[in-house]
């Protein structure tokens, strides 16, 4: 069995990756039958996938060790070289869409396929592929230097991740002061920190004025593959949000002060909602013990993917210096594995991950085996669902990592869910608003934030804590700078997750069920077309959020 440590990474020659790109788009043309046209897709299909398999190998290995100075300069090498990767790939998307055989390939590959192509053609003009080695080599550079950050504290030096293991401890005091400690972290580093952003504004706005827009907002709805929702629906999302979720989050709070003794939440108060934390029982050995168990009861498709992930080394959870501070999960599709990365600290956050990413991981499985699914990948809002479902999906197992704790995280759980909806539309709303208006200062974009943080945060305060009273919460958030526009797709996600969690009150089984038909489809339908499918409630419309409030409610004991 193949471990990841093992697989060899080969550098790739850009030239080499061209030309070849640049044979299979000619081959493709010249192609003069349907049957000639599929012999050269399953080539490109498998030099796609060991390409893109390649390329995952270098980040995974530069974000295991962001010191490790190989792999510093192969993901440095990777950025410069991949947007002209991009550009070809797109390329080669063309020769699908504009086929002589199109017919024939429609009647194969479904019809979300060519809306993605088309979407990714124009997402990849060969106009910005210098602006886009820039954008790389800014987002690396934020990522350097966020990773690079240690923190003294409490008598151990922490990296920014590895700090938030005191974000949940019931000494108040603590808290305080870890946040005071992480703050003045961002304060420290806030120059580097507003001159990257503000390069990235400008850049990706100069980016989507090539593409013949006012700004980037159109290009960055474009690389988020938007196929069935616009810029106006998530407005509408967010009215939503801010009429149906921030109340009910202030009940959540309000009753968690009363039990606390806390009249005044601060920023420091936000992630704690019981008296005692609750916190995973057990050696990182055991909690993988109890996760196999977990997964072999829940389905026999989730116990053999898990442990042939671990007999595989495909989990790095561990926090430490110089590691990425985030989490994800990347597939390997030469190999047919998914790999997870994360930093575990010891907190109830460390199940969620675990539960989170593996969701993501199953995903990844069962699109390994959809055709068109390296031609078109699920949209993000859709695999989140696949997440943040999966860690409701694992209660009935839950009381394996938290004992008499348990109805204490599942409190914290489905609270924090409710809770963050509100904070992710935040993010969503302040990036929509700096790209939508590009000039704006360092300082115009920290006020701003300050302002929507009150309007859909009441329940907190950030009062007396460096960078956060400043409007600076948002520089910790990575997505921001790495990924522009992706986070409302959390907020979706975790509203359609909801859903899950409200029906698998009422029969586990029958929405287990659904929850494998929504992985099945993978990328073949539109987020809006799969909801249809199976059944879910729309998150555009306002009558869901009277029904997703009405159960949290009632679940929760409001």
């Amino acid at each position: 069995m193949v471990k990841i440590s093992q697989i060899k990474y080969v550098h790739p020659n850009k030239d080499e990756v061209l030309s070849k790109l640049a044979g299979f788009k000619r081959r493709f043309e010249e192609a003069k039958s349907i049957e000639e046209f599929y012999a050269v897709h399953d080539e490109y299909k498998t030099y796609h996938e060991a390409l893109g398999t390649n390329i995952r190998i270098a980040m995974i290995r530069f974000t295991q060790d962001t010191r490790d100075e190989f792999y510093a300069k192969e993901q440095d090498y990777l950025d410069e070289i991949s947007p002209e990767i991009s550009v070809a790939n797109a390329e080669i998307a063309k020769c699908y869409l504009n086929s002589p055989f199109r017919k024939q390939l429609e009647e194969r590959f479904p019809k979300v396929m060519f809306t993605n192509l088309q979407m990714a053609v124009d997402a990849n003009d060969p106009r910005i592929v210098a602006d886009k080695v820039e954008q790389n080599k800014l987002t690396t550079a934020y990522t350097k230097l966020m990773s690079g950050i240690v923190i003294d504290f409490n008598g151990e030096k922490l990296p920014m991740s590895g700090i938030s293991k005191y974000f949940t401890v019931p000494d108040r005091d603590l808290r305080k002061r870890a946040y005071t400690a992480w703050g003045q972290a961002i304060e420290g580093n806030k120059e580097q920190i507003d001159e990257l952003y503000d390069k990235l504004v400008k850049v990706r706005t100069t980016m989507g004025r090539k593409m013949g827009y006012d700004n980037f907002s159109p290009l960055g709805y474009l690389q988020m593959q938007r196929n069935c929702y616009t810029k106006e629906d998530i407005a509408k999302f967010r009215a939503n949000v801010l009429k149906y979720l921030v109340p009910l989050a202030s009940k959540i709070r309000a009753k968690v002060g009363k039990e606390l003794g806390i009249t005044k939440q601060y920023l420091y108060d936000n992630s704690v909602f019981t008296k005692d934390e609750p916190k995973p029982i057990g050696t990182p050995d055991d909690l993988f013990a109890n996760a196999s168990k977990m997964y072999n009861q829940m389905s026999a498709e989730t116990g053999k993917l898990f442990d042939t992930m671990v007999e595989s080394e495909c989990f790095d959870v561990m926090s430490r210096e110089g590691k990425w501070g985030g989490g994800y999960c990347e597939g390997l599709p030469a190999y047919k594995l998914p790999f997870i990365l994360s930093n575990w600290n010891g907190s109830a956050g460390d199940i969620d991950v675990l539960t989170h990413e593996f969701g993501h991981a199953l995903e990844f499985y069962k699109s390994f085996f959809i055709e068109s699914e390296f031609l078109s990948s699920i949209s993000m809002e859709t695999a989140e669902v696949h997440s943040m479902s999966m860690e409701f999906l694992a209660y009935p197992w839950i009381h394996l990592f938290f004992g008499d704790k348990t109805e204490e995280y599942k409190f914290t759980h489905i609270g924090g869910a409710v809770t963050f909806i509100p904070y992710g539309t935040i993010v969503d709303y302040f990036q929509q608003t700096c790209y939508d208006n590009p000039d704006m200062t360092p300082a115009e974009r920290n006020a701003f934030y300050n302002k929507i943080e009150k309007q859909f945060l009441p329940h907190m305060t950030t009062e007396g804590l460096p960078a956060f009273e400043d409007g600076r919460r948002w520089q910790r958030q990575a997505h921001i700078f790495e990924t522009p526009f992706y986070y409302i797709d959390y907020c979706l996600a975790q509203f359609t997750a909801l859903q899950f969690l409200a029906l698998s009150q009422q029969d586990y089984e029958a929405t287990f069920a659904k929850y494998n038909k929504f992985l099945d489809y993978g990328g073949t339908k539109t987020f809006v077309e799969l909801l249809d499918s199976c059944g879910l409630l729309s998150p555009f419309e306002e009558e869901s959020f009277k029904l997703v409030v009405a159960s949290c409610e009632k679940i929760l004991g409001l």
